[in-house]
This record gives C-alpha cells, structure tokens and sequence, in this order.
C-alpha cells in the first residue's frame, strides 16, 4: 500500500493516527537535539540516538494505546515514503558502477543466514520451530516486513511474530552501534566506503537500521548500502514463493495467504529514474534529503517505543531469544563479509580508475568522508554529460563568526559561504574567501557554524590522522 493511499483513509481513522505521528515528530526533533550535543561517536549517527531513545521511553512507560496506530503508520508508511525519498541521492549511474556483485553476496548472505540460523536456533537453543523460522527469516532478509509476511504465510501465532520482531529490533540496533565503530576503528579490512556500504545492507536487519549504519559513515556508503538492502527486500518474494510451495505441498487443500509485493520500491526506481534525468536546484534537493533524514528519526523512535524488551520472556526463555539474536548478528556480519572479500578486489578494480578515485579510498581519503567533510565537498555532483568532480555542494552554508564578513548578498547574510570547490586546491598558496589563512590547518580551523561539529572531529582525530586528511585535500 502507497502512502498516498494510506493517507486517504476517511477522517475517522486518520484521527488516531494523527496523535501518534506527532509524537514520533515531537521526539524525533529531541532525539536529533540530544545527539547534537552528546560528542563522537553519537553525534554522527543521531538515527542510533533516536534508537535508542525510543526504547529509553518504550520500556519506562507503558505505551498508551491512543499512540499505536499513529507510532504502527510511522513504521510501517512513513518508513517506506523515507525509502522512496532516498531515490533523490541516487542515480543510475551508480547502479551501473555496482554490478552484478552486491546483489550475489546478499543472496548468499541470505541463503545462509536462514538455513543456519534456524538450524542453531532449535538444535542449539531449542527455540519453538515458529520463533525459529521467523526470527530467522527476519535476520536474512528484511527484519519486522520479513517476520510479518513469513507469519502471514505459516499462519504464526501472533505471540510468536511479536517475540520475533522485539528480539530482531533489538539484536539490530547493536548492530547499528558496532558496525560503524568497527568500520571507523579500522577492524573490516580491505572495506572501502562503498564495500562498507554492500556490507550493511546485505547483513543489518531493518532498512531504518541500514540508513542509520551507512548514514553515520559517507553517503556513498548510505547510497550503496540503501540499494544492497532493497534488493534483499525484493528477495523475500521468491522466499516467500517457495514457502507457499513447500506449506502447499504438505497441507493439501488448504488455501495459501497472498504473496505481498512490496511496490514502494517500484516508486524508489521512480525517484531514482527521475533525479538522473533532471537536475533538481540544489536547495531543494538539500531540503528534501532533510526531511527524509528527519522521517528516518521518526521511524527509529517509533521502532524503540514499540519494541518491549519484555517480550522476550514471554517464551519463557528469554537468556535463549537473546543468545540466538547476538548469534544472528554475529552470523549475518561474518557471511556477508566472509562473501565480500572474493568480490572485493573486482568490485574496486571495477570502480571508475582517475586519480581521485584512487585517493578515495586511500586513508586520507577515507578519513576525509568519515568525519565529515564530504557531507558540503561532495566529491562529484551530477551533470548534463555525467559526474563533475567538484568536492563541493554548491549551497550555502552557516559558517560562524570568524567568517562572517558583515556583507549581504542576496539572500546570504555575512556569515553563510557557497562552499568552495576544493578541485585545484593544490595550485593554491593561501585558502579561504580573503586568503586569511596560509596552512589547509588554519583553514580548517576557521570553520564553524553548521561546520563546526566536523571541525571538532578534524581536531579531535590523532596528529597522523589530520595529516593523512590535509595530505588528501593538498593532492585535489
């Protein structure tokens, strides 16, 4: 079902959901102040805080039920409008640049993960086949949509699909801690933003999850990752197909529950389609990424309030529900990486070959996007005849007092700057708007504003870290 056509229930039933929906928005906004201001690592990663958030309240307070079909909507339609609005960071470029070799490590990882999973679960932890089979499928594919649509088929008990989504929720939500951690503290060799990116999206559970994980890293990660993910949400079909066949065979007779297709991602081709055939002005584009990350808030916040870790004793085993979830994590995160190494040196071989691509992923170049310096110099934009490389967004931002000048142009007051195209850099003797600063360091350190917090994290990086950042930008 299409957001559009969720929204146009009759005002009787969209009245409930209104008061749910502004309380996700509502905590979504204190969540996103509160990651503002916690330092490294959760600043970077306020869908994490949201996360967590969510939970803090979920399982302090008992959640009135006046709340659940609004926080229910924001989960489930608010989550599939945000996916669709990711489109407007993607091209088809990139589906081109990422080949056949995303899509096979999560159909492996896939494969794996349910038939193994399931198999740990009864024979190690002795987990009743129903929460087996759905915590595992909820694993392998696509978290809470997974579960529901596998208990749909197998006609679970609603017990079941409830202890299965709190403890897959719940299991995913460490992974959105430790993945970007391991990735930053340089514990996934031979990962590149781009494999990171193929790397969570073929073993994190939840989509809202995956945006969080990728989103805190680059957003050639997020784009990467988003694309991975989808493919395995797509992948659930012929799962769920097979199901069916398999259900059909041994209970004869017996009519088997519709196969969902899930058409928001018929919609995400759409946007995607449409921002590689048009251009959109830079401020609007700017302003549509910030109300999907913002939509992305809600989702997390509306997943922890919901999600009741005392769920987990309701199978009377909750230490076993637990034990099976990390092992989940663990599994998911080994085959997906354990997948990635044989295609690894092809997918970078096949990535574009200029010798800015080759510093990407150098470690300056890697550092360069991680603290958070591409988020306003984007290495490429996309042009009329295809990327431009530029390491800058084109819009203006918020810069602070150091370099506010006191001169209105437009609609720019003193202290907002285009940000400046770092291409060419290396022909440059002093930096900023006025030369003011004679070392790429100074430079740096005049940044603030809405710069401010990746300035922070430049200076917080050891001595061989900023040089390795400042080594990379002096070579542009």
């Amino acid at each position: 079902m299409s957001l559009a056509l969720a929204l146009s229930h009759a005002p009787g039933k969209a009245r409930p959901v209104l008061a749910g929906v502004i309380v996700a928005a509502a905590l979504a906004l204190a969540a996103g102040w509160i990651a503002g201001g916690l330092g490294e690592p959760l600043s970077r990663n306020p869908v994490l805080v949201a996360m967590l958030f969510g939970l803090l309240i979920g399982n302090s307070f008992a959640c009135p039920d006046a709340l659940r079909p609004g926080l229910d909507f924001t989960k489930r339609y608010l989550l599939r409008f945000a996916v669709v609005l990711v489109g407007f960071r993607i091209t088809t470029r990139l589906f081109l640049d990422l080949g056949f070799m995303p899509l096979a490590v999560a159909a492996i990882e896939l494969a794996l993960v349910l038939s193994l999973l399931y198999a740990i679960a009864r024979k190690l932890f002795r987990l009743d086949a129903e929460v087996a089979l759905l915590v595992a499928t909820g694993s392998a594919v696509c978290g809470a949509a997974a579960i529901l649509s596998m208990a749909a088929l197998v006609r679970a008990r609603d017990q079941s699909a409830g202890i299965a989504i709190a403890l897959i929720t719940l299991s995913g939500t460490v992974a959105l801690l430790v993945y970007p951690v391991m990735f930053l503290g340089g514990w996934l060799p031979h990962l590149d933003d781009r494999l990171y990116g193929v790397f969570v999206g073929a073993s994190i559970f939840e989509l809202a999850q995956v945006y969080g994980a990728s989103f805190a890293i680059s957003d050639g990660a997020l784009n990467t990752a988003t694309l991975v993910k989808l493919s395995k949400v797509l992948m659930l079909i012929p799962l769920l197909l097979a199901a069916g066949l398999v259900l059909r065979g041994r209970n004869k007779g017996q009519a088997a529950a519709p196969i969902p297709f899930p058409w928001f991602i018929a919609a995400f081709v759409g946007v995607v389609l449409v921002n590689s055939a048009i251009t959109l002005d830079p401020q609007l584009r700017r302003a549509i990424l910030d109300v999907d990350q913002f939509l992305f808030l809600m989702v997390m916040v509306a997943l922890g309030i919901t999600t009741r870790i005392g769920r987990l004793g309701e199978a009377g085993g909750a230490w076993r529900l637990i034990g099976v979830g990390l092992v989940g994590v663990v599994l998911s995160a080994a085959l997906a990486y354990g997948a990635l190494l044989p295609f690894s040196a092809a997918f970078q071989a096949a990535a574009p070959s200029s010798s800015e691509s080759a510093m990407l992923g150098s470690h300056g170049g890697r550092l360069f996007a991680s603290t958070g310096c591409a988020k306003c110099h984007v290495p490429a934009l996309e042009g009329v005849n295809g990327e431009v490389r530029l390491y800058s967004d084109l819009l203006l931002h918020d810069m602070g007092p150091a370099l506010d000048d006191k001169i209105v142009q437009g609609d720019a007051i003193g202290a907002e700057w285009r940000t400046a195209p770092l291409v060419g850099i290396r022909l440059r003797q002093r930096y900023l708007h006025d030369g003011r600063a004679t070392t790429l360091r100074d430079a740096v350190f005049a940044h603030g504003g809405t710069a401010q917090i990746v300035r922070d994290r430049f200076f917080d990086l050891g001595d061989a870290d900023r040089q390795a950042i400042l080594d990379f930008v002096a070579k542009l």
